[in-house]
């Protein structure tokens, strides 16, 4: 999409955000926000319908080069829920963020949720994150435990779990230049959906409105998406593996307080159930919802995996 105005780029994102929002009968608010670190993360916030009674907000925290989007029809389920839906710096509307290679990725998350945390006044909080957003919500459950009532994890929590081995091309992103050259490509929309099937799960979003694969394929042809998402993935993973000090040993896993629900495909591309079990079973107390599925559970089996996430989360 080389050449399109980044102004009008950016209102055909919210336009399909709204219609997407209104087609799951909720309403969005866009707010801005500024973490320690100067960064400007825009903040989508869903009002509760009905406001369910002592119940924390939601923080929803989507995954590495994605978007809020694909998380909506857990957001139309959960409909008594105020959820607050951040754009990790870099993606969808937020600003820019380029990351040293050995940057401090907890405590870059920290300052992120941190931020968001305080600009809502927002004492404790119910956090769901998918992949990498599931990934930094163990991080501040670990660094802020008073300040997290539930975490729910929707898939691998990214390269949180010591058993997570980069795919290929992952292990391409991370390669200085080769990743933001990637990254930066502009693309159609059909092979960006094409490159959804190989990270959700094949026909992951069949069915569901086009708005989800629309919004996703805008936001990752504004120009502040190649050279933000490639930085996160070099301080993520080199072309050999995970960078040390980024997954989460099970010895600090044993440490987590918070009640945890973990929603696993059984064929989730960055780390199936079997195989990154010791860690699952490292959390104390920590409840595994497996489904038939890929990286995205909540897609494969809607009703089934949103009746769980709304339980658990409704427990005090």
């Amino acid at each position: 999409m080389a050449g399109t105005d980044p102004e009008l780029l950016d209102a055909r994102i919210r336009a399909a955000e709204a219609a997407l929002a209104a087609h799951y009968g909720r309403t969005a608010f866009e707010h801005r926000l500024r973490t320690a670190e100067g960064l400007d993360v825009r903040v989508v916030e869903f009002p509760a319908a009905e406001a369910a009674a002592d119940l924390p907000p939601i923080v929803l925290l989507h995954g590495i080069a994605s978007v809020t989007a694909v998380a909506m029809p857990l957001v139309g389920a959960l409909p008594t829920r105020r959820i607050l839906a951040v754009d990790w710096p870099g993606h969808g509307l937020s600003g820019p963020s380029v990351l040293a290679p050995h940057s401090d990725l907890r405590a870059h998350a920290l300052s992120v949720l941190d931020a968001v945390l305080a600009r809502f006044s927002i004492e404790r909080a119910d956090l769901v994150g998918h992949s990498l957003g599931g990934q930094f919500s163990l991080y501040f459950a670990l660094a802020r435990p008073e300040k997290v009532h539930r975490l729910v994890l929707l898939g691998a929590p990214g390269a949180g779990f010591v058993e997570v081995r980069p795919v290929v091309a992952m292990r391409a992103l991370a390669v200085p230049g080769l990743g933001t050259a990637i990254l930066g490509l502009s693309t159609s929309q059909a092979a960006y959906a094409r490159n959804s099937d190989r990270l959700l799960g094949k026909g992951a979003l069949n069915g569901y409105p086009g708005e989800i694969i629309e919004i996703g394929h805008l936001a990752s042809q504004r120009s502040d998406f190649a050279p933000s998402v490639a930085s996160m993935f070099r301080a993520l993973v080199t072309p050999f593996g995970v960078r040390p000090r980024v997954p989460v040993p099970h010895q600090e896993l044993a440490r987590i307080a918070t009640p945890v629900l973990m929603v696993w495909g059984d064929d989730d591309v960055l780390l199936d159930p079997a195989k990154g079990r010791p860690s699952f079973d490292a959390i104390p107390g920590a409840r595994l919802l497996e489904v038939k599925g890929g990286g995205a559970p909540w897609l494969d089996e809607p009703d089934r995996v949103a009746g769980a996430v709304s339980a658990f989360l409704a427990t005090r």
